[in-house]
C-alpha cells in the first residue's frame, strides 16, 4: 500500500522507468547469485579433479614402491644365496666350466667399500692367449650365472700370432654383498 501511495504521484513514464529499474536490479542479484555460484562449482570441481589427479599419482607411486619392494627382496634373497661366496673361486670355475682354466691368469682384489647396506668389492682379472669365442664364452658365463657382479671394465687386446689371433682380456669386475646389523659382512 505505501508503494502504491508513493507511485501515485509519478508519471506513467516514470512508473514505468522504475519497474524497469526494480525488475533490472532483480535479474542482476539473481544473475550475479548464478554467477557467485557457478564460479564456486567450478572451482570446487577444480580442486576435486587435482585431488584425484593427487590420489592417482600417489596410488601410481604406492603400486611402484610395491614392486620396488618386491625387486629389493628377490635381490636380497639373491645376494643372500652367494652370502660368503669368493669371486676369485667364482671365476675359476667359471674359467673350468669353459674349458680356459690354464689362461685364468690372475684375479686380484683392488678395493672394498660400504655402498649402503651393500658391501662393493672391485678386482681386476686377467685372461690370456684367448680365442674371440673362449673370451665370450666366459663373459657369456659369469654374466648369466646369477653372481652378484658388474663387469665395470673390459680391455680386449688382440695379438696375431702365427696366423692366429690371441685376446687378452683384462676385467674390472664390481663383487657385491649384504653388510649385517653388526656392521660387518653378513
Amino acid at each position: 500500500l505505501r508503494i502504491q501511495d508513493s507511485t501515485a504521484g509519478l508519471s506513467s513514464r516514470d512508473r514505468k522507468l522504475l519497474g524497469f529499474l526494480v525488475a533490472f536490479a532483480f535479474a542482476s542479484i539473481v544473475g550475479g547469485g548464478f554467477y557467485l555460484l557457478s564460479n564456486s562449482v567450478n572451482s570446487v570441481r577444480s580442486q576435486v579433479e587435482y585431488r584425484q589427479e593427487t590420489l592417482r599419482t600417489a596410488q601410481m607411486m604406492a603400486a611402484e614402491f610395491q614392486s620396488n619392494q618386491e625387486t629389493t627382496a628377490a635381490i636380497r634373497l639373491k645376494l643372500a644365496e652367494h652370502q660368503g661366496a669368493n669371486l676369485s673361486a667364482f671365476l675359476e670355475k667359471a674359467a673350468q666350466t669353459v674349458g680356459i682354466a690354464d689362461r685364468l691368469d690372475s684375479v686380484k682384489e683392488s678395493a672394498t667399500s660400504p655402498n649402503g647396506e651393500l658391501q662393493e668389492k672391485l678386482y681386476s682379472a686377467s685372461l690370456s692367449k684367448l680365442s674371440l669365442e673362449d673370451a665370450t664364452n666366459f663373459l657369456y658365463e659369469i654374466e648369466t650365472s646369477g653372481f652378484p657382479l658388474v663387469i665395470r671394465n673390459a680391455k680386449f687386446k688382440t695379438r696375431k700370432r702365427n696366423d692366429e689371433r690371441e685376446i687378452k682380456l683384462t676385467l674390472d669386475i664390481a663383487s657385491y654383498a649384504l653388510i649385517d646389523a653388526a656392521g660387518g659382512e653378513g
